[in-house]
Formats: C-alpha cells, sequence, structure tokens
C-alpha cells in the first residue's frame, strides 16, 4: 500500500463518492477506481459494495478506513516532528569553550547575542583548549573560544589578549621564585609552553613543584593559605577574591608575557544559517585588530 492509497481509502470512507473524491484528490475516476481494486486484491477482501445509493462500506474495508485515518495522522504527526527536529538542531550551535573564558566571558557574549537572535540555542562543552582544537577538526564542535595559538584548517578571529602574572599571598621578587614551591593547574599545551619559555629565559634552575590544585580557581585557595604560588594569565574582569598580589610578566628585555584568545570555527564543516549569524556577530562584535 502506498500512502495514496491510505488516502484515497480515508478519503472514501469520509467521502464515499468516487467522483467527488478523484477530483478532490486530483485523479481521475478510472484511476481511482483501479486503485481501490488494487487494495481489495492486496488484502484479499471487498472494501466497498456498490449500491444504487452509492458506495457502501463492508466491515472489513470500515476496519481498512480507520486504519488508513490512524496512519495518516500518524504520518503527519511525525513529519511534523522531523521538520520541528530539524528547525531545532539548525539553530543549534555547538560551543567549546575553555573552562576560564566559561567562566569570566562566554555568558556575556551569548546574553548579548541572545538579544539579537532569541531562537538560537546553544550547547557548551567545557575543555582544555588543546582538547577543544581537536573536537573542532573532528566536527564535534561547530565553534570555539580557545586559549592559546593553534594551527590547522580553521578560520581564526583574535578576540582577546590576556597578560601573564605571578600570583603570590605577599609581594615576591621574581628573582626569587626558585626557592619557593609553584603550584600548578589544569590548562592547555599552549599556555604551559608560553610559561615555561618565560621561565627558562629568567632562570637556569627547574622550579619547586608543589600542589597540583586541578582548577586555577583551588590554586588560588591554595596560594592564600601560603601553599605557593602561580603562574597565569588572567581575564580583564578578573575578581580576585582573596586579595592576592599579582605581578605582571615580562621577558628580559621588558616586553608582557601574553596569551592569544581566538574565536574558531573549521573552514571545512557545512555551516547552517544561524551559525553564519553566529560568527558574523562575533567577528563584528569581538575581533582585535591585530
Amino acid at each position: 500500500m502506498k500512502d495514496s492509497d491510505w488516502e484515497i481509502l480515508y478519503a472514501l470512507y469520509k467521502k464515499p463518492n468516487i467522483t467527488k473524491v478523484a477530483n478532490m484528490l486530483y485523479m481521475t475516476q478510472p484511476s481511482l477506481t483501479k486503485r481501490l481494486q488494487q487494495m481489495e486484491k492486496e488484502f484479499d477482501v471487498t472494501i466497498v459494495d456498490r449500491t444504487p445509493k452509492g458506495l457502501v462500506f463492508t466491515k472489513e474495508g470500515t476496519y481498512l478506513a480507520k486504519q488508513a485515518g490512524y496512519y495518516l495522522e500518524f504520518l503527519k504527526e511525525t513529519k511534523e516532528h522531523i521538520e520541528e527536529m530539524k528547525d531545532t538542531e539548525e539553530n543549534k550551535i555547538i560551543i567549546g569553550a575553555s573552562y576560564t573564558y566559561s567562566k569570566y566571558s562566554l555568558a556575556d557574549v551569548l546574553s548579548s547575542y541572545s538579544e539579537v537572535c532569541p531562537n538560537t540555542s546553544f550547547e557548551i562543552v567545557n575543555e582544555q583548549s588543546d582538547v577543544l582544537f581537536r573536537k573542532m577538526l573532528e566536527g564535534s564542535i561547530d565553534v570555539g573560544f580557545i586559549r592559546g595559538d593553534y594551527e590547522g584548517p580553521v578560520h581564526k578571529v583574535l578576540i582577546a589578549q590576556n597578560q601573564g602574572y605571578l600570583v603570590t599571598k605577599e609581594p615576591m621578587d621574581i628573582n626569587e621564585l626558585p626557592k619557593y614551591h609553584r603550584i600548578q593547574y589544569k590548562t592547555n599545551d599552549r599556555t604551559s609552553e608560553i610559561l615555561q619559555g618565560w621561565w627558562d629565559e629568567r632562570f637556569k634552575e627547574k622550579g619547586k613543584s608543589g600542589i597540583f590544585a586541578g582548577y586555577i580557581d583551588f590554586a588560588w585557595q591554595m596560594i592564600d593559605s601560603g601553599l605557593g604560588y602561580a603562574c597565569c594569565f588572567l581575564p580583564y574582569n578578573f575578581k580576585n577574591e582573596y586579595n592576592l598580589c599579582l605581578t605582571p610578566l615580562t621577558y628580559k628585555d621588558g616586553s608582557p608575557v601574553m596569551r592569544n584568545t581566538w574565536f574558531l570555527y573549521s573552514k571545512n564543516k557545512r555551516r547552517s544559517q544561524a551559525l553564519e549569524q553566529f560568527i558574523d556577530y562575533i567577528e563584528k562584535e569581538l575581533k582585535l585588530e591585530q
């Protein structure tokens, strides 16, 4: 049975007149009659009796006609739901964002964007930037707000540059750092490389290993407790809740130790209209001149 056959059967049941139903379905009467005969042959039953008063559905025909109604309603609901799912997927953007960018900046970005495009939905993936970059290359995220410089088949928009700092409980002479314990925390490879490059330029010896704090928020608590120091990059809107001492990191020539934050999206992945609009917004509102 074709979908059109179920439609013919249900239409005839509601209006048992071959001429009117044929016109309604834009068919010829012989074509409709032929399809009805084919249905009777397929189910091996008589669906309608032709009487002087017109078509009369048999018991079997009545059952099939009611089933046709259920089937057509099911088909309609299924198609509508599929279209809704398509619309939802087309309007959903999967964003990969580093932990600190999510903490200090992403909510403001999405809040402002939602005022412009309220029907866009977002799924946020928080990971270290090196993990997010791999996810982008794999196609499992649509865009990324990523700390550090990564190269690959992606479009890159510079959106922030952050200063590196020595974070201590009390003021400290940077030249004395090798004597003290350094608190480590989760960060991406590029950030580690920048900080290690700064260290290697300033000191011949390795630093003293201390506590591994996990997330950087916990590192600040450890510093406040006098358990060591940390070197890290801080966003412009960093809230110094523990009133820690923040000393800018510089290279020997006096230039600041900086880290870039990029908005990235793949060159290869298909972009929906919603994604194109979001990309345009970020490039317009957040892009820094390099």
